[in-house]
């Protein structure tokens, strides 16, 4: 978390580094991940069209909050990043984000525009959406007398364990106990928020969380998934396409990833359906990423000038089609197939709903699953578990609660 004397900190070394010369007509990038490794294909056309040259950084995920954060420190940060919008209350409270022009934010999906905002206020534009959905195996899912995944919590539990049943030596999902997508994708079907009190405190012993944080732990008592993490379980898609597991959750980019012919998974042989909730499928976990413009960006309006173009319906369409990211404007979708997969998308992400906008969040998201990985492999009931992170959470949050008190923050 980035306290406040840190935050003052951090500001104060990029003052002091933000004179640092740059090249005239060029604009810096850093994108993140796939779309980051297949971002020069995009390009052209902008430096054809503006004469502005884009010098791009593509940068795993992995280390890529670290390397943001070390960036705004050193005033080393580019003029366009590429964010995780969950970042976004973070940076905002450092100061590092330029507001965009409002015109950049018409035509998105509200949910999209809704990712983006701190405050009342917008601190980039939207440019991928996302969401998190079962993919299966079809032939595994039909072994057992149901055409897609279930959507309701009981009935799924009954498909999983007929899977297990005809199966013993395999799993009916696989839910890494690193991952903290599934729990929170569980919860937010509930309709309860995650945070009370004006986001000062946590809300994870209220009967919706409890209630997805029991089923999340009956996913693991019945052997439905391993108790395992991500550097155990090995390649996923090596996993499912051998059919060690049936369903594996997870987001878009498995379209994309699908492909590969590292990871090829043979078309036809697989579906999505919706994450099941306790009475059918419910509001999803709003996901995606959006361009933002340093604060110390040379240039702004070259900047802007780049976002603009990055986050165009045409080109939306076009990373689509690249990486499998969904997109944010409306009228992209129109050009998408209208095959089922894309639909499932589409749904989810019009019903979605955005993660507190909190900076602590990262760290709140990571202090939960710890504990929800504690009470799987056995330290804690379900109550107790919730109890642990409302109490962990709610020291994480006493600084905001400290502004919030007296009128620093609203």
């Amino acid at each position: 978390m980035i306290t406040r004397r840190c935050a003052l900190t951090l500001a104060g070394s990029a003052a002091l580094s933000a004179c640092a010369p740059r090249d005239s007509n060029r604009v810096t990038w850093w994108a993140m991940g796939t779309t980051g490794e297949n971002a020069p294909i995009l390009l052209p056309p902008f430096t054809r069209t503006t004469g502005i040259d884009v010098d791009l950084q593509a940068v795993p995920w992995t280390g890529a909050h670290e390397k943001l954060l070390t960036g705004f420190a050193g005033g080393s940060l580019p003029d366009v990043m590429m964010l995780n919008t969950g970042w976004l209350p973070e940076l905002n409270l450092l100061g590092a984000l330029t507001a965009p022009p409002p015109a950049l934010l018409t035509g998105h999906l509200p949910g999209a525009n809704a990712a983006v905002m701190i405050a009342g206020r917008a601190c980039a534009v939207p440019w991928t959406a996302d969401s998190w959905v079962q993919f299966y195996r079809r032939d595994l899912i039909a072994e057992v007398g149901y055409p897609a995944p279930p959507l309701d919590w009981a009935e799924w539990t009954r498909m999983a364990q007929a899977i297990v049943r005809r199966h013993p030596d395999r799993f009916a999902t696989l839910h890494l106990l690193d991952w903290p997508e599934p729990l929170f994708a569980y919860a937010a079907q509930t309709g309860e928020p995650f945070l009370r009190d004006r986001a000062g405190r946590g809300n994870f012993r209220s009967p919706g969380f409890r209630a997805a944080l029991a089923f999340y732990k009956r996913v693991f008592d019945l052997k439905l998934s391993p108790r395992a993490t991500g550097a155990e379980a090995g390649d996923t898609y090596i996993g499912l396409r051998r059919g060690w597991f049936a369903i594996l959750p997870s987001d878009a980019v498995f379209i994309g990833d699908a492909r590969r012919p590292e990871h090829r998974i043979v078309p036809g042989t697989w579906g999505a359906a919706a994450t099941p909730g306790p009475r059918g499928a419910g509001a999803a976990m709003a996901r995606g990423t959006c361009l933002a413009v340093s604060r110390t960006a040379r240039d702004p309006a070259a900047a802007w000038r780049l976002v603009a173009f990055l986050t165009g319906a045409d080109l939306q369409r076009q990373i689509f089609g690249i990486t499998g990211d969904l997109p944010t404007r409306s009228r992209a979708w129109t050009m998408l197939p209208p095959d089922p997969v894309t639909r499932l998308f589409a749904t989810q992400i019009a019903d979605s709903v955005a993660p507190p906008a909190v900076p602590e969040w990262a760290r709140i998201t990571s202090e939960v699953q710890q504990v929800a990985e504690a009470m799987v492999r056995g330290r804690f009931g379900v109550d107790a578990a919730a109890a642990e992170m409302d109490a962990r959470v709610d020291r994480i949050l006493a600084k905001r609660r400290w502004l919030l008190d007296r009128g620093r923050i609203t």
